[in-house]
C-alpha cells in the first residue's frame, strides 16, 4: 500500500510540474522583458526588441513590438517565444506557430488582479512561480495601503490622456483605469466601451476635470500642457506629465509605484 500511495504521489508531482522551464526565450515585448527580469530570469533571455530595458541591452535585438524579424528569433533557436495580445500583430504568432516555434501569448489586462494573475502564469510557465507569487503578495500590499489612504480624501475628476492628434483617453476596461480609482480618483471617461476611446477636446470641457494627467506621449506632451493651460482645467485644476514606463508596462510592481505616485498627485 505504501509503494502504490508513493508512485501516486510521483505521479502526481509529475503531472503538477507542467512544461520545463524555457532556456532561450525572446522577448516580443518590452513590458514582457521587464517582467523576466523582475522574475530574476534575465539569464534565459535570448533576444528581446530593439527598445526593451537597459537591462537587456546586451541581448540580441529581433527587431520592434510590431515588425519583428522572423528570421532573427528563428536563428536564435528559441524554446519560447513570449507574446502578448494587446502589443504584437496575431499574424506575428501565427507565423511563429507554422514554423513550430512555442508561443506563449499574454492576455490583455483590465485591471489590477488581472495584472497579478497574468504575472503569475507568466511565472509559472518560464519556472518562476515562487518569485511571481512573492513580487504579487508585496504588490497587493502595497496597493492596498494607498487604497485605504485614498478614503481619506475627497474624490479628484481626472482626464487621462494617451494621445495629442487626435485625444485618447482610458476606460474601465483598461487596467490603467485603476491607477485612477485606486488612487481615489474618477475615471471622467469610464464608462466609455473601447479600451482606449478617442474623446473631443470639447467632451473633456464639458467634464470638467480637476486633474489632467499626459501619459508617455514623447516630444507632445509640453505642447499638449500648455493647451490645456489656456482652457479651465489648466488654470483651475492640475495638469501632470508623466513619462515613468511604470504607466505602461502591466505588471504587479510597477503597477504598485505607479499607483503611488498617483496618489501623491491626486491627494498632496
Amino acid at each position: 500500500m505504501k509503494k502504490i500511495l508513493a508512485i501516486l504521489i510521483l505521479i502526481s508531482a509529475a503531472c503538477n510540474a507542467g512544461e520545463p522551464a524555457p532556456k532561450r526565450i525572446v522577448s516580443l515585448a518590452p513590458s514582457i522583458t521587464r517582467s523576466i527580469y523582475q522574475l530574476e530570469a534575465g539569464a534565459s533571455l535570448a533576444g528581446v526588441t530593439i527598445y526593451c530595458p537597459a537591462q537587456a541591452k546586451d541581448k540580441e535585438k529581433i527587431g520592434t513590438l510590431l515588425e519583428p524579424n522572423i528570421e532573427k528569433i528563428v536563428a536564435l533557436r528559441p524554446d519560447l517565444v513570449i507574446a502578448t495580445k494587446e502589443g504584437n500583430r496575431p499574424e506575428t504568432v501565427r507565423r511563429l506557430n507554422e514554423l513550430g516555434i512555442p508561443v506563449y501569448t499574454m492576455e490583455s489586462f483590465d485591471n489590477f488582479e488581472a495584472i497579478c494573475n497574468g504575472f503569475i502564469a507568466l511565472g509559472k510557465r518560464i519556472g518562476r512561480q515562487e518569485q511571481a507569487n512573492a513580487i504579487v503578495e508585496q504588490s497587493r500590499r502595497r496597493v492596498e495601503q494607498v487604497r485605504k489612504k485614498s478614503k481619506a480624501h475627497r474624490r479628484s475628476r481626472v482626464f487621462w490622456q494617451v494621445g495629442a492628434q487626435p485625444l485618447f483617453t482610458v476606460s474601465h476596461h483598461s487596467f490603467v483605469n485603476d491607477f485612477i480609482e485606486l488612487a481615489g480618483g474618477i475615471n471622467i471617461f469610464a464608462d466609455l466601451k473601447s479600451r482606449y476611446p478617442q474623446v473631443s477636446r470639447e467632451a473633456v470641457l464639458h467634464a470638467d476635470p480637476d486633474v489632467i494627467i499626459l501619459v508617455a506621449m514623447g516630444d507632445v506632451t509640453e505642447n499638449e500642457a500648455q493647451k490645456w493651460k489656456n482652457f479651465k482645467p489648466g488654470r483651475t485644476g492640475k495638469i501632470v506629465t508623466l513619462n515613468n514606463t511604470v504607466f505602461t508596462d502591466p505588471a504587479p510592481a510597477s503597477f504598485a509605484e505607479g499607483l503611488e505616485i498617483i496618489s501623491r498627485i491626486l491627494h498632496e
